[in-house]
């Protein structure tokens, strides 16, 4: 955006791009076959590597029930690796992680034709080094790919300020955003537009009409396989996560409305909402702060918003290219925090690794402006000394909430800090910059190595997070809004998700012997939990009953009895998980959500027969209760 775009990359600038991506590479990859992933959506991809519709619709299941409550977009990059590799959870991560770096070097590109090489180098590196990003590359979520996809739009509109034409490249990666994560992509829009509004040559109505046009290339391409999916003619899988099977509920009910404000679009009126909302922290304007979410993107938050202010303060004498800059970072930062701030319905600490690739260039451009000042006459040779100071106060503060684990750290940080802040006002330059940056990354990189190494739980892999355990607050929050009582089950339930046990064995094999003929072998009730462990370890055609957590209407009770007199289904398995939590009346938990998982209950209990556990196996009573529901 700038002259530093036409510098050609030196060696230097080689050698040090390539050591931060060698970086990010080893913390992402690390114990890459020891991966635990996010089962509902790694069985997903499994079943979307077997069957077309499943892979075209994101289905959960080979048997098309039901799909999972996202776009496709990352799951068939996701699908495309075990195409390749054979499913395992490694080839998943693998294609996460090469996301990922692509991702920080994309970043290096587009900061380095707006501030130059040396700010790019450092939002490389802040980048690699931010601990969300770190949570969400090692696991199987679709932000890894929105956020290079985003970055891909940057990028373009970095080129569209000389070629109006790569605008609509910039559209279409928003709208490839979209068929990711949906409205998420669309947060960035303000500040793409505002930056090439401010820096594009031409008259105030070719702006215009550019942006106009991006904005519909934005538009055909967010809305292309949504009206492909409403439209479609023949049967489909349901739509998960909503009431009726639309796919617009999904789009801007569940994962939009739902989202930012709370209510009850899909399954968002019980547990799902209230369980996600619980675990993000409350809304308001230190929700980015709070215990949840802080340690996973606010180091440098206060930082980058700092720079941002001074910027606006300074934009009078800026040149276009600069103010586009700023502009654009700006309002992916601002945006983002308002949205993600306030947000008042499902918000998890993982999603703020969309304001990450904005934190770090804004941070990184601001280290590096006060750098330049340092020696300087005026009171700019002080903003060196506190942006250091700053940053690591806020560090201490994050790192203090976890005394137990390596609690020197935070005094190490206070000292670097210190002398810093000393060497910078004595002119020692080298010493000031070494201790400086030292201080700026030792606690989020501390949290980065801790999220390479420690082993994660199925539980966790749910809702990812960086730095120690979180386990115990899920474990809080499942108890909660479970019940004490049936905390452990249902804790012990999701944490089985890839294992499939002897009586889980023993049950898929008696269904497969007794109805080989049925188009679904095995239904499973407990949503996508209780299926995901036979999903995940046989290409047996399991059906999960309720969509993700068991709520959904797919199928109904009067569906399910359909199936069974059609000749599509025999057996229906009610895991042990439900017979701790009181049988049909745990369901009651969710108020609303609960309705027809209670009736598809009550009818398998009233019109199917219980098969004898030893007529199955000798651990069949561990896997829960079979009903027969043929005659």
């Amino acid at each position: 955006m700038t002259r530093t775009a036409e510098v050609r990359t030196g060696r230097g600038e080689r050698i040090a791009v390539g050591a931060v991506l060698v970086v990010a590479a080893a913390a992402w990859l690390w114990a890459l076959g020891d991966r635990t992933l996010q089962p509902y959506y790694a069985a997903a991809v499994h079943s979307m590597s077997q069957d077309w519709s499943a892979f075209f619709f994101a289905g959960f299941d080979p048997t098309g029930v039901v799909t999972v409550d996202k776009p496709p977009l990352a799951f068939w990059a996701q699908t495309l690796g075990v195409a390749v590799f054979g499913f395992h959870p490694w080839a998943i991560a693998l294609v996460q992680a090469v996301e990922g770096v692509a991702a920080v070097f994309v970043l290096h590109r587009v900061v380095r034709r707006w501030a130059g090489p040396p700010t790019a180098v450092l939002a490389a590196a802040l980048f690699a080094l931010t601990p969300v990003t770190a949570a969400v590359n090692r696991d199987n979520l679709p932000d890894t790919l929105l956020v290079l996809l985003l970055l891909l739009a940057a990028y373009c509109v970095t080129r569209a300020v000389s070629e109006p034409r790569w605008l609509l490249w910039a559209g279409v990666f928003v709208g490839l955003g979209f068929l990711t994560k949906m409205l998420a992509a669309w947060i960035v829009l303000p500040g793409l537009a505002l930056a090439y509004y401010v820096a594009a040559s031409g008259s105030r109505v070719r702006r215009p009409a550019w942006l106009a046009a991006a904005g519909a290339a934005t538009l055909a391409v967010s809305l292309s396989w949504p009206v492909v999916v409403s439209l479609w003619p023949g049967a489909r899988p349901f739509v998960g996560s909503t009431t009726d099977g639309s796919i617009w509920q999904l789009a801007f009910g569940y994962n939009g409305l739902t989202r930012l404000v709370g209510g009850t679009s899909g399954i968002g009126g019980g547990f799902g909402a209230t369980v996600g909302a619980a675990l993000g922290g409350g809304p308001g304007p230190l929700r980015l702060f709070d215990s949840e979410v802080g340690g996973q993107i606010a180091w440098l938050l206060p930082l980058a918003l700092g720079s941002l202010v001074v910027a606006a303060c300074r934009a009078r004498g800026a040149v276009p290219a600069a103010k586009a800059g700023w502009a654009m970072w700006g309002g992916w930062l601002v945006v983002g925090v308002a949205v993600f701030s306030f947000t008042g319905g499902i918000f998890h600490a993982y999603y703020t690794a969309e304001l990450a690739p904005a934190i770090a260039a804004l941070a990184a451009a601001g280290l590096v402006t006060a750098w330049r000042w340092h020696g300087s006459a005026g009171a700019g040779r002080f903003a060196l000394p506190a942006a250091v100071a700053g940053t690591a106060v806020l560090a201490y503060v994050l790192l203090a909430r976890t005394p137990g684990w390596m609690p020197w750290l935070r005094y190490t940080v206070l000292a670097l800090a210190v002398l810093a802040v000393v060497a910078a006002l004595l002119r020692a330059s080298r010493v000031a910059v070494a201790t400086g940056l030292a201080a700026v990354v030792a606690g989020p990189a501390a949290f980065v190595v801790e999220t390479a190494t420690r082993p994660v739980s199925v539980l966790e892999s749910a809702d990812p997070g960086a730095g120690p355990s979180s386990a115990a607050a899920l474990n809080t929050v499942v108890a909660v809004n479970t019940g004490a009582k049936a905390e452990a089950g249902y804790v012990r339930f999701i944490d089985n998700a890839y294992r499939l046990g002897p009586g889980q064995r023993q049950v898929l094999a008696y269904a497969q012997a007794q109805a080989p003929a049925t188009a679904i072998t095995l239904a499973v009730e407990g949503g996508t939990y209780g299926a995901d462990p036979y999903l995940l370890n046989t290409e047996a055609r399991v059906a999960p009953l309720g969509g993700y957590l068991g709520f959904d209407p797919a199928p109904s009770a009067a569906e399910l009895q359909g199936w069974v007199s059609a000749g599509k289904l025999r057996f229906v398995l009610l895991p042990q998980v439900f017979l701790e939590m009181g049988h049909a009346g745990a369901a009651s938990g969710a108020p609303g959500d609960a309705a027809e998982l209670t009736r598809r209950i009550g009818w398998e209990a009233k019109d199917c027969r219980p098969v004898p556990p030893a007529r199955i196996g000798p651990d069949a009573a561990t896997a829960g209760v079979l009903f027969d529901c043929a005659g």
